[in-house]
């Protein structure tokens, strides 16, 4: 079924300024409105429509940081009034729309998304998440070696996809930042928020702004590594979770066979990487917010690992 989620994700997201409705859905990925209703509601903390209604305010948002009327924003994802905007706007951001973006232009306050442009703004968002960050692994290395992760590292980053280095500045205060790199086939992110700008939209803007760009550059998939009690925001972002097990004790059969017999969950691959590390993959919701220390706690001797994964072109 996360197949299906996916599809219905990609399909929302690359119609966010029409009129969405669940029978289009069903329609296009081949099931019934009733059990597409059902089975979203396994994956998302929100229902199906609720959700489409998120994400248009989300897309909204990012659009008055750079800048858009709001009157034609409005417009642009379905809404025929003001007034309408004016509420639907009010529930989700806690203020109007009017409100916000003055909030982003005033002197005292001029938050808006940029790229990384220079190093000097790059050692400022490299700064950001060793202060606000700290278990990230950017903070990883000296910053002038060639460790993963270190200033010589990012330096790279900068010099080949600077698009995807992204953050949020309030004059002169780095208050976000949504750094992105090629792995693989897919784009990684590091992100992070200092805490009292967590509800704002500004964070919803920045991945908003970085699918964007992830597409215009034709990398289908985004995944990034979360911690406790970021799965809900990820879940809202249309986001499905992947949980990576690791150990060394249990090869990779046992790992299946102590899945099959404490949890049983869809497994999706298995590894052994770098010869020593034996991994199980399995397809699982963000709404089970106890999945890493049931792991730990059921099977020990093992690291448990949740990945949230978005593909962005996904075939209908």
């Amino acid at each position: 079924m996360a197949i299906i989620y996916e599809l219905i994700i990609q399909y929302i997201d690359a119609n966010i300024r029409n009129d969405i409705t669940l029978k289009e859905i069903a329609e296009k990925v081949g099931y019934s409105p009733n059990h597409i209703y059902k089975m979203f509601k396994q994956y998302s903390p929100q229902p199906i429509m609720e959700y489409i209604r998120r994400k248009k305010l989300y897309a909204a948002a990012s659009e008055m940081y750079a800048g858009g009327k709001l009157y034609d924003i409005a417009l642009d994802y379905g809404y025929e009034t003001p007034a309408g905007f004016y509420k639907a706007f009010k529930s989700v951001f806690g203020c109007s729309p009017k409100e916000y973006k003055n909030n982003i232009k005033k002197v005292e306050i001029n938050m808006h998304i940029k790229q990384v442009e220079t190093l000097q703004e790059l050692t400022r968002g490299i700064a950001f998440f060793n202060n606000n960050c700290p278990t990230y692994p950017t903070t990883q290395g000296e910053p002038d070696n060639d460790e993963k992760f270190g200033k010589k590292w990012w330096t790279k980053k900068f010099e080949s996809h600077p698009q995807l280095l992204l953050f949020a500045k309030e004059d002169d205060e780095i208050r976000a930042v949504t750094f992105g790199f090629i792995d693989h086939g897919s784009v990684t992110i590091h992100e992070g928020v200092q805490a009292e700008y967590k509800n704002t939209g500004i964070r919803e803007a920045l991945f908003v702004e970085m699918e964007r760009r992830v597409k215009a550059v034709g990398i289908p998939v985004i995944a990034l590594g979360i911690n406790e009690g970021e799965e809900a925001f990820y879940a809202n972002m249309g986001y499905v979770g992947k949980t990576l097990i690791q150990s060394e004790k249990y090869t990779v059969d046992e790992l299946l066979s102590l899945n099959k017999q404490h949890n049983n969950y869809e497994v999706i691959g298995t590894n052994v990487y770098e010869g020593y590390m034996n991994q199980l993959w399995l397809q699982t919701s963000l709404l089970d917010t106890n999945l890493k220390k049931k792991f730990e706690q059921e099977i020990e001797d093992c690291w448990v690992q949740v990945i949230v994964v978005k593909n962005l072109c996904l075939p209908l």
